[in-house]
Formats: C-alpha cells, sequence, structure tokens
C-alpha cells in the first residue's frame, strides 16, 4: 500500500492537527477530546443519543465512553434521561451549558474542513467521500467478519 494512502487511513496527521486546533477549547473547559467529540456526536446524533451508538462508531471503548459520560454530567453538561419505553436504556441529552463549547468545537471543525480540503474540487470532494463510505464499509465489514 501507498504509504501516503496508509499515513490518511491512520489518520495521524490529521489528528495531530485536530489535537492542535482543540487545545485551548479543551484546556478553557477541562476537558479531553474525547469529550469533546462525544458533545458534537451528541449535538449532531438526533435520536441516536445513546452510549451503545457512541460505541457503535468504533471510535472508543465502552470504558472510555463511561469515563467520559460519568466526567461530563457531573460538569453538567450532559444529563441522563431513561428511555420511557424501555428503562434500561439511557439517553444522553446536552445541557444549555455544552452549546457554547459545541459551537466552538463546530467552528474549529469547519477550519479543520477547509484547511484539509483547501484546493480540492466540488468533483473531487464527491469522489473522496464517495471512495471514504465504501473503504469504511469495507473496514466494518472485515471487523464484523473477524
Amino acid at each position: 500500500m501507498d504509504w501516503m494512502l496508509e499515513g490518511l487511513l491512520q489518520g495521524t496527521q490529521f489528528q495531530t492537527l485536530y489535537n492542535r486546533k482543540i487545545e485551548a477549547l479543551r484546556k478553557e473547559y477541562h476537558l479531553r477530546k474525547i469529550d469533546i467529540d462525544i458533545l458534537y456526536f451528541l449535538y449532531k446524533s438526533g435520536d441516536h443519543n445513546t452510549s451503545k451508538d457512541i460505541c457503535n462508531l468504533n471510535l472508543f471503548n465502552k470504558g472510555h465512553i463511561s469515563q467520559s459520560v460519568d466526567r461530563m454530567v457531573k460538569q453538567q453538561l450532559i444529563h441522563a434521561v431513561h428511555d420511557q419505553e424501555d428503562r434500561r436504556c439511557v439517553h444522553l441529552v446536552l445541557t444549555q451549558q455544552a452549546v457554547s463549547i459545541i459551537e466552538q468545537a463546530a467552528e474549529l471543525r469547519g477550519q479543520m474542513r477547509n484547511i484539509i480540503l483547501k484546493g480540492v474540487t466540488e468533483e473531487e470532494r464527491k469522489v473522496l467521500l464517495q471512495v471514504s463510505r465504501k473503504v469504511n464499509q469495507n473496514i466494518r465489514d472485515a471487523l464484523r467478519n473477524s
């Protein structure tokens, strides 16, 4: 495999840039990277707002998610609400206090998108999206079958 493609798939350079971008936000609100990622996920996820939904992304393990959720409940950034039909199911709901953090995180993500897609045409972006969806599906299939 081409080392440039392998580096892109591993995401190490992207993660380094992302970590630099969110460092001030992390320090200001005493958050970890996973906390910001979970807040942003909950903001975008709609009804898919449980720890299991977060875990299904395969980005974090259950223990890290649980620790992050506990930490953010204590910081009053999210609260847990039991599902009306299935009391075993707990929905994670953002508080108003989390909105400012999420707005800043969204702005940083927009900056990241502009940086990494600078000079990429709309047609190339569409191809990149199609290819990345296929690659992600191949990885999910391989993980399910192993």
